[in-house]
């Protein structure tokens, strides 16, 4: 009887050959995940950099740190005459006015500044970044300053600041220009700020920055792709590294409704100029027309091949048409 038993021993090895075959298999892939994910994280961890040495190489000759609400404030003042303060937007710096400084600074005094929570100012104190956080910032700077009245010029988050502050303050403006302002725009929510709203995620963000991720961002502003340079590119990603700049901007993702409201924009009475990026994917120039169409006796142009920072993408155009403005000779 025992002869007529199958014999079923190669048939088991095969199988527990197939099986052992495929372990090792998911294990090298397994495996091969692990490193690469591991090497990844090594090749994006980035330490913050020293105050000290972000300083040496991003002020300018005439950069000044003024203390306003217990920050020392990264400005740079520019030229003699009626002042023109800037503001720059979000994932930004004073850097951005560059263009604007050295044009203005022959009639005006150019006041540029790094805004809380960006650039060498570095974060808030209380970690504040709401849009009335920004209105009394402005109104403390304007009073350190000793400002009386003044132009005001803002380009996005700056922008929205700016005609906030006008609406606010119709006698302490001569005439205000707003670049690529939000206001009308329906709200949305960027996948890199539901990353920065997201627990566990937003912790890893404030150590692992892809600065590929960074050339993404600013492909995404500029109109012209051959404008995002390497030191460009180099500049954004080394602010963003200042201690607290990482924090900073978790922080202001989690500002759910960041938007003074809409509707006062009808009572800005003081000389507006609107510019705007033909090209500007972060806000459709459509909304150009609402904030021309609401501000009463605005001027606006809109720039061709030009996203949605023109001041720095656009410096010629746009600085010629806002000494013109500036002048009246619109």
């Amino acid at each position: 009887m025992e002869e007529n038993l199958p014999d079923r021993a190669p048939e088991t090895i095969a199988v527990a050959r197939k099986w052992l075959g495929a372990i090792r298999i998911s294990s090298l892939i397994r495996w091969a995940l692990f490193l690469l994910a591991a090497f990844w994280v090594y090749q994006n961890w980035w330490d913050d950099i020293p105050l000290r040495e972000l300083n040496a190489r991003y002020t300018f000759p005439d950069s000044k740190f003024i203390y306003v609400d217990n920050m020392d404030v990264h400005c740079r003042i520019t030229g003699k005459g009626t002042p023109i303060l800037l503001l720059h937007d979000a994932q930004s710096s004073l850097h951005t006015w560059a263009g604007w400084t050295e044009a203005l600074s022959d009639k005006y005094q150019v006041i540029s500044v790094d805004l809380p929570g960006f650039g060498l100012t570095g974060p808030h104190p209380r970690g504040s970044y709401s849009a009335f956080m920004y209105a009394g910032f402005i109104d403390s700077l304007v009073a350190t300053l000793g400002l009386k009245k003044f132009h005001l010029a803002g380009n996005g988050l700056g922008a929205q600041i700016a005609w906030f502050y006008a609406a606010d303050h119709p006698t302490r403006l001569d005439k205000l220009i707003l670049l690529d302002p939000p206001g009308f725009e329906p709200k949305s929510t960027p996948w890199v700020i539901w990353l920065a709203r997201t627990p566990v995620l937003n912790g890893i963000m404030r150590t692992i920055t892809p600065r590929s991720f960074i050339r993404i961002m600013l492909q995404d502003i500029y109109a012209d792709d051959a404008q995002v340079t390497d030191s460009l590119v180099q500049r954004h990603f080394d602010l963003l590294r200042r201690p607290g700049n990482r924090k900073a901007f978790i922080d202001r993702a989690s500002v759910s409704d960041n938007r003074p409201p809409v509707d006062i924009i009808e009572r800005i009475n003081t000389p507006t100029l609107i510019l705007w990026g033909a090209e500007d994917t972060r806000i459709s120039p459509e909304y150009a027309y609402e904030f021309h169409r609401r501000i009463h006796g605005s001027f606006l142009r809109i720039y061709q091949n030009t996203g949605h920072w023109p001041q720095e993408e656009n410096p010629e155009g746009t600085v010629e048409d806002v000494q013109a403005f500036l002048e009246g000779k619109f």
